[in-house]
């Protein structure tokens, strides 16, 4: 006899809906500023995004490689967040580790595009805490295994079959009870309705979450910032020079070595994270593997 399959939920079903469509929708915008760079309203939209950073002291080529790398990591954030969700409907529990991920760093990203793309992103960041209530849990703990499904009422005892009765003489005739030598042979299990303990909190999983998610972030904003470090080194010294925000009136060399210093430690930094990412990754893997 085949076991059930547990009832899937339904909040997780629309939660991966949503986040499906909403990765679809910032990977299109992306894709649609990409195709249409060279006509009227891309040429307004690359102008509008790129106008500030040129005013700052940016060249214009260098704005617009900036954007296109930007639009080229909302589009493949966009789709890992529709494939990691995908695979999250489907009871996958390394994609909703990875679509949990996934999700606030788009979302992060898709802020500067637009006003629409900033209350998406909001939405988005709600949908993500929709991935771990408690009956989501519990459906993906049952998928792998972790947890038992709940057991079944016992079905209706069937009668008992017709013995002969005892006559006189100490033989059996009909209507004599029939003593069993055990428990009858439809009683339930001892344990059958006993609760289950919850099971102990893997704290080399928690762990390996945490510095997943971490190490991502880190790890994105070490290698947004070597990008624009390389090709706009002078532009970032210039407008840290001429902005308010150097409240410690540092001169020109002062801020240039701070940004070298930060680069290098960006690239001390960065491999770590990505070996941390891996680490985490495959401790994830075996742990799921070993439940």
């Amino acid at each position: 006899m085949t076991e059930d399959r547990p009832e899937r939920p339904h909040r997780l079903v629309s939660t991966c809906l949503y986040l499906g469509f909403i990765g679809v929708f910032q990977a299109v915008q992306a894709l649609r500023a990409l195709t249409g760079w060279d006509s009227i309203e891309g040429q307004e939209r690359v102008a509008r995004f790129t106008d500030p950073w040129v005013e700052d002291g940016l060249t214009r080529g260098h704005a617009e490689l900036i954007y296109r790398i930007y639009l080229g990591v909302l589009a493949f954030l966009g789709a890992a967040v529709l494939v990691f969700a995908i695979y999250s409907a489907m009871g996958h529990a390394v994609s909703r580790i990875m679509l949990t991920i996934a999700t606030p760093i788009m979302a992060t990203v898709g802020i500067l595009q637009s006003i629409p793309a900033f209350l998406v992103g909001f939405l988005a960041l709600f949908l993500v805490f929709q991935l771990w209530h408690p009956d989501v849990r519990r459906w993906f703990d049952l998928m792998n295994g972790k947890e038992p499904p709940p057991a079944r009422p016992a079905a209706w005892p069937p009668p008992l079959p017709s013995t002969p009765h005892a006559d006189p003489a100490g033989g059996a005739g009909p209507g004599a009870p029939q003593h069993w030598p055990g428990p009858p042979p439809w009683a339930p299990h001892p344990q059958a309705y006993a609760p289950r303990p919850p099971a102990p909190t893997d704290p080399v999983k928690v762990v390996s979450i945490i510095a997943l998610i971490i190490s991502s972030i880190v790890a994105a904003g070490c290698a947004f910032f070597l990008v624009v470090y390389g090709f706009a080194r002078e532009e970032l010294v210039q407008q840290q020079v001429d902005s308010d925000m150097n409240w410690m009136n540092l001169s020109e060399a002062e801020i240039r070595d701070s940004y070298h210093d930060l680069a290098v430690l960006s690239w001390v930094v960065l491999p770590l994270c990505l070996v941390a990412i891996v680490v985490s990754a495959v401790l994830l893997v075996r742990r799921r593997r070993r439940d």
